[in-house]
Order: structure tokens, then sequence, then C-alpha cells
């Protein structure tokens, strides 16, 4: 008998499917940070930030209204979207963090840069990774910033790279580039919290004394043009990961000439937001300017769901459009995030669809539209998005019949954001900080309870169509069931509903089997 597994696993198209070296889009992806669903005006008119650049992506391209991010936090998607697997197939399940650590891909994983350069292309990786990364170390284990890195982009399948190892919200403050400080390293030295430069250090950790954090968007966007510039002969794949919307909320006064500094006329958040916009429309005015935006494909989409605050609402803007939860949790809010596609007379203009995709499926994805080839070995959870970009595969025919996606560690189903996790003790004010430190002790404390349950100390949620199951963090149980098909925002558990207790077991069945699986995505020739 077949298991449920086959039963339900999408096919793909045989690559490559999409043929001919003269057609090969050069293929930009840009992937924001802490954007959510809401804070687009494309997905959320009442939205109150400019987003004129994303707006005219999806005029001119394709929006998907359904697509999730494997996990609600950054560092395990950012892994899942550079090898179309689940998170938990690489070195750590809730991903890896530290900048000079053990990296997250196990030997033998391929990257989009590994998959793209046997494809033929020039691949490229700029901004925040989290990925893990080793540095050869001194006498007394500190890491050796004058010699290259003994893993990093380079390993990782990129052919050139400019990069920030743990994003601008934490150490080392400077880019490395080619897997070199971009810089003097006889500089690096530790910074101390607090501003510099005109930006913010978060965090004390070792850096240049120059680093200034409002300037990495336009770092970025000036190194990304150069790259673009530097062989005109052979496609071109950019992977770049912006500073904005994550804190320190440090946003420039201009970048490459466009106000960014109150020009959301809300907070310096909101601020970083429009910045990721601006960002967007810089490398799409220069594509055009360098007559190549006909031939490339670009995809912009976010690493996890986005953060309301109270500051940003009292001004009429909801970060997450209306849904429950926020970055880190399980809710939708916390996954499902804007996905916008265009390239000019390839992808049908001014179309949305609402299949359920993964933002982890551009990696075959790109390895189709580039002609290159698939690998039963490689893009273990991922389905191709081509016949859909292509205008092949309609609104009324899925792409995917089922996705998993994690919440961040210890943020439990029924565990929201909020300050009363954290007391005071009596007589004392609670500070920010101390009430962030009381959550993060709250929050490991849950996830020491799911250590051994099979959940890693994470909540998952299986979407198998409209329905959403999703499992507890102590026990890896069902803790609630919702049709998002009219119950988007999450208020009616039907999990004790009777009527649904065959689907119940029946999803939880399926979401073992595939979290027991070697591969989820069934390639069929």
């Amino acid at each position: 008998m077949k298991s449920i597994l086959r039963l339900f696993l999408p096919c793909l198209l045989c690559l490559p499917s999409f043929t001919g070296a003269a057609s090969k889009p050069n293929i930009v992806f840009i992937m924001g940070d802490d954007i959510g669903w809401g804070d687009f005006q494309c997905y959320n008119p009442q939205g109150k930030i400019p987003s004129p650049n994303i707006d005219r992506l999806a005029r001119e391209g394709m929006r998907f209204t359904d697509a999730h991010t494997p996990a609600a936090l950054c560092a395990p998607t950012r892994y899942a979207v550079a090898t179309g697997n689940y998170t938990w197939r690489g070195r750590a399940p809730g991903g890896t963090w530290g900048w000079n650590a053990t990296p997250q891909f196990l030997p033998g994983q391929k990257t989009v840069g590994h998959l793209l350069q046997a494809a033929g292309y020039r691949t490229a990786l700029f901004g925040k990774l989290h990925f893990g990364g080793e540095f050869e170390q001194r006498a007394g284990g500190r890491p050796d910033f004058s010699r290259p890195m003994k893993t990093g982009p380079i390993q990782w399948g990129f052919s050139y790279s400019y990069v920030l190892l743990g994003g601008h919200q934490g150490p080392p403050y400077m880019f490395i580039e080619n897997n070199r400080v971009a810089g003097d390293a006889e500089k690096v030295t530790p910074l101390q919290a607090g501003p510099l430069n005109g930006g913010i250090v978060p965090v004390p950790g070792p850096g240049l004394p120059d680093w200034d954090s409002r300037k990495v968007g336009e770092t970025l966007v000036e190194k990304a043009l150069g790259f673009v510039d530097q062989d005109k002969n052979q496609p071109f794949y950019i992977h770049l990961s912006t500073d904005g919307a994550h804190g320190p909320y440090t946003p420039p006064d201009t970048l490459r000439g466009t106000p960014v500094k109150g020009a959301s006329k809300m907070t310096p958040k909101t601020d970083m937001v429009f910045e990721v916009d601006v960002v967007v429309g810089k490398i799409v005015e220069a594509l055009e300017k360098r007559g190549l935006i006909e031939n490339t494909l670009i995809v912009v989409t976010s690493d996890n769901g986005g953060i309301p605050t109270p500051r940003d609402r009292a001004f009429g803007h909801d970060a997450v459009g209306g849904l429950h939860g926020s970055k880190s949790f399980i809710w939708e809010g916390g996954h499902r995030v804007p996905f916008v596609a265009q390239w000019k007379g390839r992808v049908p203009a001014g179309t949305v669809r609402n299949q359920l995709i993964g933002t982890h499926d551009i990696v075959p994805t790109f390895v189709e539209l580039a002609g290159g080839k698939s690998d039963p070995d490689q893009m273990l959870d991922s389905v191709s998005l081509a016949p859909v970009l292509l205008g092949r595969r309609g609104d009324d025919q899925p792409v995917r019949q089922m996705l998993l996606v994690q919440s961040s560690p210890g943020r439990d189903a029924f565990t929201e954001r909020n300050p009363e996790i954290a007391k005071p003790e009596q007589g004392q004010k609670l500070t920010q900080q101390a009430r962030e430190s009381a959550q993060n002790k709250a929050w490991n404390e849950i996830a020491k309870k799911g250590a051994k349950s099979g959940s890693h100390g994470m909540a998952h949620a299986l979407r198998e169509g409209p329905w959403k199951l999703v499992l507890d963090i102590e026990h890896d149980k069902p803790a609630a069931l919702y049709n998002l098909a009219d119950d988007l925002s999450e208020q009616k558990n039907l999990i004790a509903d009777a009527a649904q207790a065959e689907r119940v077991k029946r999803m939880e069945q399926l979401y073992r089997e595939i979290r027991a699986s070697k591969r989820s995505a069934n390639r069929q020739q």
C-alpha cells in the first residue's frame, strides 16, 4: 500500500524543461528581513508604508497570497532557501546562528549557488547570512581575521560574496568579501555596544572601527551592481539579503539619492521597511538602464513574518495585515510572507496566485529555469514553481498539497509575545531589557520540555490544502486545527471537533512520515 506521504506529495516536472542557453535568465533573489504580510501595500492596501517599487513588480509580474517561510525565524529559513531542504535536514534543527560556528550545511549538501554554477551561472551572495562559518584560529582559540575563512561563501557555491555573517544586528561588525575581511583586518577590534559613526552597535563584539549600520543597504546595492557589470557573457544569479527591517533600526538619510529616514512618516522601523523597497527599486532601475531587465527574473520575499508594534499600529499600520501572531510564532503572522516575481514577457503581468508555496521552492524553480539538472540527493523538500511563473499552470492547480513550518525554539502554540510572561519582583520596575531577558528565559524553559518529544523544542504546523494542523512543543502532539479557507485569522480551533477527528489523525500521521523521510519532494520523470 502506498504511504500517505506518496499519495499527497506533488509531482514536479522533469528538470530541465526550460532549455536553450540563449534563454537562460539572469536571476535576482531579494529577501527582506522581518517583512510581514502586511508591510507592502500590494498586500495590504490599508498599510501606511509606501512601497512603490514592490507594488510595480506586482503589477508587472505575479503576486502569491499563500507563500510561507519554512520557519518563522531567520536562520532556519535562510538555510532552507539556500538548499531547498527543511531546516532539520541541516546540522541544527533550529538553524545555525553563530558567526564562527560549524556551518549549517552538512557535507554533500549543495546550495542554490552550487546548482546554478553547474548550470553555467556566475553566482553571488550579499548581505546577512546566519549560515555559520569557520575562521582559522589564533593561539588561545580567537579567530584569525587576517586569514581567509576556512569555510565560507566560496565553499558554499558562490563565485563572489560580500556578506555580514551575523547581519547588522550582531558581530562581527564588518563585511566579509570572498571569505576575507573587507578592509584592514589588522584594525579589527572589540566594539562596545552603543552609538558608533551615526549607527548602532547593539551588542559587543569584534568589528572595524569605521562600522556604520546605516550604510548596509546602500553598500549591498553598490556591490550587487558591481557584480552585474563584471561579465556580460555569462548569466548571473544574485542572492541578496537586506538589513531592513531588522533592528537596530538605523535607516540612512538617503540611499543612492532617495530619502529614507523619515520617509514612512512613522518610526525608524517602518523607515527600514521602506528601505527594502528602495533597495529593490535601485536594482530594478539599474537593470533597466543596462538593458538587462527583459531577461532577468526578480523574486522578492521575506525571511519570516513581520513584527507588529504598538507604535506602528498607533499610526494605523499592521505589519501582519490582520493575521494572528508574528515573527517566531507558528501562527500565520509568523510565516505567511510577501512573494512577488517579475520577468517581463515571461511571467504574466498583473497576476495573483493563491497556490500554497514555500519560499524554499525557489531553489528547484531557479534550477529548472536555468536549465540545470535534477539531483535526487538535493532540494529534498521543495518543488519548482516554474510552471506557475510561466503561466503553464492555473490557479486551480496546486503546486504542492502540503508544507511544514516550524516556530522559534520555545514559542509554543499558545505562548504569546507579551510582558505578562515576565513579571517584576515586588518593588522593582520592569525595564524592556529585563522583560526581554525574562521572556527568553521562559521560552528556553518551554523549549527544554520538548527536547525529548521529537519537536526539537519548536512548535510545528502542517498545511494540507486549506487545513493547518499545529503540534505543540512539550509532546509534539496536535494542539490546534484550522480551516484557513474561512478562518485566516485562526480564531476557530477545531481540534476537539469530532467531525475532524479522522482528518487530525491522518494529518498527524502525514507529519510524522515527512519528518521521518529522507526526501519529501516527489520528482517524477
